[in-house]
């Protein structure tokens, strides 16, 4: 059976997910929000939710229970000794007893807070999305999982799993796709192992930021119209202008959104072929950029620090976003 300190270090590692706490490079929507909160959200999480928990039931000390548990077994030796038919009836061991079980009650309450809290956010939430799963027990793989519907005494109701759920079509809106290169994971790694090649102060943490953005898109389906095979779009490198800077100096690398005629075999196949293409010609223009920018030859260092995975292990940082927005 779990422990409480296991309980609850289960549902500050579900709190933290949620709140996309791990996500420090990405820096648009959503993220930028929960950027400016992380402080205040890591400190309730970390302390304040702790501190509520054990106020309302009192902090458990594992040493002065296992001084109680030492007491109630002396008190039973006691008693023992001195003849007692049933040392369990006498009343020091009682005392004893009754003092231990108080602290073990509070240890399980303290449990049971932790593991509803966890279930609770475990059911409406999933991979970064809040969904309705109300379910009673986990689903295993003999069982379904039951769960409730909202129930207002109708004679017929009629319900399915994902009645509340709405699909909202957005392919034809794009938000900007920004990542802050000081802040991945390979760079800060990197940066505290004092290995980063290009000087990075260590008390310098001015944002250095990439931004994915649509220069030209191909007008799509319209009415929930599925799109063909001839039809489907794709993210393209802009052959034209596949790098810019903004007057701020920040990079900024151009896609199309269109469909793609010279598209052959399966559809992941051909977009990690595109992906590919798009990393080797940014790369290569910023190469050429970067000759008479120092800033761009900054970009260019740290975009090119491997951000290896089991299939490709010279993947560069830049193969990693590029992925991840396409």
């Amino acid at each position: 059976m779990p422990t409480a300190e296991q309980l609850r270090n289960r549902l500050l590692k579900k709190l933290r997910e949620l709140f996309q706490l791990n996500q420090p490079d990405l820096d648009f929507g959503f993220y930028r929000i929960m950027h400016v909160k992380s402080e205040q959200v890591a400190e309730f999480i970390d302390k304040d939710l702790l501190k509520i928990v054990e106020d309302a039931f009192g902090q458990v000390d594992e040493a002065h229970k296992a001084e109680l548990q030492a007491a109630y077994e002396k008190a039973i030796q006691t008693a023992r000794e001195f003849g007692a038919a049933n040392p369990e009836e006498t009343e020091p061991v009682k005392k004893a007893k009754a003092a231990l079980d108080a602290v073990k009650d509070t240890a399980s309450a303290e449990s049971d807070v932790y593991d509803h809290l966890y279930r609770f956010f475990e059911r409406y939430y999933d991979d970064g999305d809040f969904i309705s799963r109300r379910y009673y027990t986990r689903e295993t793989s003999g069982k379904a999982a039951p769960y409730a519907i909202p129930y207002n005494g109708e004679e017929v109701k009629l319900h399915w799993a994902n009645a509340d759920q709405y699909y909202i079509k957005t392919a034809e809106y794009f938000t900007n796709f920004t990542f802050d290169l000081r802040q991945t994971r390979e760079i800060r790694a990197l940066r505290e192992q004092n290995q980063i090649g290009i000087f990075l102060g260590e008390d310098d943490d001015s944002p250095l930021r990439v931004h994915f953005r649509i220069a030209d898109a191909a007008e799509g389906e319209h009415g929930n119209v599925k799109a063909s095979e001839a039809n489907k779009r794709f993210f393209i490198i802009h052959a034209e202008k596949p790098v810019d800077v903004t007057e701020d100096g920040e990079l900024v690398i151009n896609f199309e959104y269109r469909p793609d005629p010279e598209k052959t075999g399966q559809e992941s196949t051909w977009r990690e072929k595109r992906n590919l293409e798009a990393v080797e010609t940014v790369l290569n223009t910023l190469s050429e950029m970067a000759k008479s920018n120092k800033r761009l030859a900054e970009y260019l260092h740290l975009l090119k620090i491997p951000a290896p995975t089991e299939k490709d292990k010279k993947r560069p940082l830049l193969a990693k976003y590029v992925n991840q927005y396409t």
